[in-house]
Protein backbone atom coordinates (compact mmCIF):
# COMPACT_ATOMS: atom_id res chain seq x y z
CA UNK A 1 0.00 0.00 0.00
CA UNK A 2 2.84 2.36 0.76
CA UNK A 3 4.41 1.69 -2.61
CA UNK A 4 1.28 2.53 -4.57
CA UNK A 5 0.76 5.64 -2.45
CA UNK A 6 4.39 6.70 -2.92
CA UNK A 7 4.24 5.96 -6.64
CA UNK A 8 1.11 8.03 -7.02
CA UNK A 9 2.80 10.85 -5.10
CA UNK A 10 5.84 10.78 -7.36
CA UNK A 11 3.60 10.69 -10.41
CA UNK A 12 1.67 13.67 -9.08
CA UNK A 13 4.87 15.61 -8.43
CA UNK A 14 6.18 14.77 -11.91
CA UNK A 15 2.90 15.80 -13.52
CA UNK A 16 2.86 19.07 -11.56
CA UNK A 17 6.45 19.92 -12.49
CA UNK A 18 5.75 19.09 -16.14
CA UNK A 19 2.62 21.27 -16.10
CA UNK A 20 4.50 24.20 -14.53
CA UNK A 21 7.31 23.93 -17.10
CA UNK A 22 4.82 23.88 -19.99
CA UNK A 23 2.91 26.81 -18.48
CA UNK A 24 6.14 28.80 -18.09
CA UNK A 25 7.14 28.15 -21.72
CA UNK A 26 3.70 29.13 -23.01
CA UNK A 27 3.72 32.26 -20.85
CA UNK A 28 7.18 33.28 -22.03
CA UNK A 29 6.21 32.58 -25.63
CA UNK A 30 3.01 34.65 -25.30
CA UNK A 31 4.89 37.54 -23.69
CA UNK A 32 7.52 37.60 -26.44
CA UNK A 33 4.81 37.60 -29.12
CA UNK A 34 2.75 40.36 -27.49
CA UNK A 35 5.61 42.88 -27.29
CA UNK A 36 5.97 43.53 -31.07
CA UNK A 37 2.18 43.70 -31.47
CA UNK A 38 1.96 46.38 -28.79
CA UNK A 39 4.83 48.31 -30.39
CA UNK A 40 3.09 48.19 -33.79
CA UNK A 41 -0.18 49.36 -32.27
CA UNK A 42 1.51 52.32 -30.63
CA UNK A 43 3.27 53.30 -33.86
CA UNK A 44 0.03 53.07 -35.86
CA UNK A 45 -1.89 55.23 -33.38
CA UNK A 46 0.63 58.08 -33.67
Amino acid sequence: MNRSSKGFGLTGVFATVLFLVVAAVVSASANSEEAPVQAQTQQQSR
